[in-house]
């Protein structure tokens, strides 16, 4: 009778789409059938949804890739004195690249290529690729090459249409037509200057920042619908607009709301720096005016964080009452670009943690793993 017995596939599918990525791969190498049952996009979309949350951060070190392939969502994580990164294998080993964005577990990235040997010409491409998977895809560059990276750029996902865009200056690509069109993205003289979209609900998000002012002012977050094709304008909380602001980040948390977190500075008697506060809004209830933004928490980090003549941090994994951030290092300090040290401040009468982790390599990207690749 045992001989005899077996799972209906539904109930298969049911049990291996709660399994972790890796565990589905080595589920693949069971049969043919099973191959085949678990590169369906249907079970990779239903994996998405009920598999386990894992957040991976994937940092680019000159021409090399390296990853933190622990789960970012645990925060236990980041209690240890320092986090060990390990080398990633890409499509693009020993290529110069620009990541763009993530989205359902999906990487944008620019790829840079020298187009002779004693030139300083280059010329770019584009590829979609999977980390958890290994798969990619290549897209054409845009027929021109910008400067610098320092423009605004974006990735995501529109649901009705099933389809990928990519926002790169001004010129969007389309994972269904392969190919660019140049359109307005922003309204004439708005400035995202070094600023990454953040896709939610069918948009992206870019904060507007002036460069030319003694530090970045964020006025607007300016939304661009994928699906419209339109761009709006969001209001940030008015209580952020006259602080003195250092850095600004925003994202979606981990419960799924848009959030603004910013490191600001704190004087003693208005004129003498005192400390630092990294504080975070969130957009508990989502609109287009002030009493959408609720403040989620402050933790206080002293004058001493200061890793050089000025602080930055760069927002990794973001929840309501915790966040992990990127910082710079030390001046003077050995660099170890594969050791990460780590920092803890906790603020205790609002319950709330904000772990930081050095590391001078600014070019990163968190994804979510996921079964997903483009047909």
């Amino acid at each position: 009778m045992a001989a005899n017995a077996f799972l209906p596939e539904e109930i298969i599918l049911e049990i291996v789409a709660r399994l972790p990525v890796k565990s589905v791969g080595r589920c693949r190498c069971v049969s043919t059938r099973w191959r085949s049952l678990f590169s369906d996009p249907h079970f990779a979309k239903s994996h998405f949804q009920l598999g386990p949350k894992h957040r991976a951060l994937i940092i680019q070190h000159l021409i090399k890739l390296e990853t933190l392939a622990s789960d970012l969502s645990n925060t236990s994580l980041f209690e240890k004195e320092s986090l060990v990164l390990r080398n990633l294998n890409s499509p693009f080993y020993h290529k110069h690249v620009q990541f763009l964005g993530s989205c359902n577990g999906l990487v944008a990235v620019r790829v840079f290529h020298v187009f002779h040997p004693y030139s300083e010409q280059e010329t770019e491409s584009f590829l979609i690729w999977n980390p958890s998977t290994g798969f990619f895809k290549n897209f054409p560059g845009r027929g021109h090459m910008d400067n610098h990276k320092g423009i605004k750029c974006g990735f995501g996902y529109v649901s009705k249409t099933d389809e990928y865009k990519l926002v790169m200056g001004d010129a969007i690509l389309s994972s269904k037509t392969e190919s660019w069109k140049l359109m307005e993205i922003l309204p004439p003289g708005a400035d995202v200057w070094m600023i990454d979209g953040v896709f939610f609900r069918d948009a992206l998000y870019w904060l507007e920042c002036s460069r030319h002012q003694e530090q970045d002012q964020a006025r607007h977050m300016y939304a661009f619908d994928l699906e419209k094709e339109e761009f709006s304008i969001m209001q940030l909380p008015s209580a952020l607009q006259t602080l003195d602001i250092r850095t600004w980040n925003h994202g979606v948390t981990r419960e799924g709301c848009l959030y603004a977190m910013v490191l600001r500075k704190v004087y003693r008697d208005c004129v003498e720096f005192d400390y630092y506060v990294v504080e975070l809004w969130v957009m508990r209830d989502y609109g287009n005016n002030d009493y959408c933004w609720t403040r989620s928490f402050g933790v206080k980090i002293p004058s001493t964080a200061r890793r050089h003549w000025y602080l930055w941090v760069g927002s990794i994994s973001v929840s309501e009452t915790s966040a992990s951030v990127m910082t710079n290092c030390p001046v003077g300090k050995p660099a170890n670009y594969k050791l990460m040290p780590t920092s803890h401040y906790r603020n205790e009468e609002e319950n709330s943690d904000i772990w930081m982790i050095e590391n001078n390599e600014p070019d990163m990207v968190v994804y979510e793993e996921s079964l997903y690749r483009l047909d």
